[in-house]
């Protein structure tokens, strides 16, 4: 961080949640007027809440909440300020050896990927980003689809169950609270038709943003834990809750299959019962969502009646 930068933050801080004239942040710094806003605004790009008013100037409403790194030793938690994505970086350290449920985390993903190449939206300090590496054995490609919906079902009775949010889930990745999306997730895999080498289920969850956060084009269909709770979580805590908890479901997966996930998915779905069109590798679908299979795929009445079993796919 700049000098000057540091000397905004500082007297931001000695006012403690009042605000400070930009003339006298001008004056005592030795610095312009536009050189007092860019470096506000590069403060907000680093996860500070910067409040400013004509007339008042600026107030310091929150700092980042950055992940503690102490807590991700000896758990194999490889920590980053940025990335492209963590599913990527998670990919690389796949191919270099990383062990089984190594997890790789970022303050910001630069370039963070949902399904279908679409974009993630991840700012720094205010969500998490994170991507799980599992290496299953005895697990063929046909059977790893429904890892993504346990995945979803674990987060969701989570959330619900210990911060009291209705987070409901929309098949196969989509996790939403009033409708609105909070989170997602991206599973990829690299094997062979009768084996995998290994499966990379990577999470965004959007947990500490306020409604300004998001640019506006996100603002009507995107929320946060904070903005659903009105309170501000810590986000190492969280991290570490979710890891212990999809590492028993993987794991409880690895050995018995979807089944044991299959009544909390039906229970914080909002799939089944409504007409749906999905993207899949048969081209578009519409119909009606029917049923979900003990193996996780989604099964569709098109509007001719004939039933379609659905493994993966994207509802549109």
């Amino acid at each position: 961080m700049s000098k000057n930068k540091e000397l905004i933050l500082s007297r931001l801080r000695d006012k403690e949640g009042q605000y400070l004239s930009g003339a006298l942040l001008c004056s005592e710094i030795g610095i312009s007027r536009a050189a007092i806003w860019k470096h506000v605004r590069s403060l907000r790009q680093n996860g500070y809440q910067i409040s400013a008013l004509p007339n008042q100037g600026y107030r310091l409403d929150r700092e980042p909440d950055l992940l503690n790194i102490e807590k991700f030793k000896q758990r194999s938690i490889y920590y980053y300020q940025a990335v492209d994505s963590t599913n990527l970086t998670a990919r690389l350290l796949a191919e270099e050896g990383a062990p089984n449920y190594s997890i790789v985390v970022a303050e910001e993903q630069k370039n963070g990927r949902g399904r279908l190449g679409r974009s993630w939206f991840s700012p720094k300090a205010n969500g998490l980003w994170f991507s799980i590496l599992l290496r299953p054995r005895m697990l063929i490609p046909t059977q790893a689809a429904p890892v993504t919906l346990v995945a979803a079902a674990v987060l969701a009775n989570q959330i619900n169950n210990q911060y009291g949010l209705p987070m409901k889930v929309k098949w196969p990745n989509d996790l939403l609270i009033r409708g609105k999306k909070a989170g997602g997730i991206l599973t990829e895999l690299k094997g062979e038709l009768d084996q995998i080498e290994y499966l990379i289920i990577g999470i965004g969850l959007n947990i500490n943003q306020q409604e300004q956060d998001f640019p506006k084009g996100l603002r009507k269909v995107a929320t946060s834990l904070h903005i659903e709770s009105g309170k501000l979580f810590n986000r190492t805590d969280l991290l570490l809750s979710f890891r212990d908890n999809l590492v028993k479901a993987f794991n409880l997966f690895l050995n018995e299959g979807f089944a044991p996930f299959y009544m909390p998915w039906k229970k914080y779905n909002i799939t089944l019962g409504q007409r749906v069109t999905i993207s899949w590798q048969g081209g578009l679908l519409q119909g009606k969502a029917l049923h979900l299979t003990k193996e996780g795929a989604l099964q569709i009445q098109d509007n001719r009646g004939e039933i379609h079993t659905i493994n993966y796919g994207e509802l549109i």
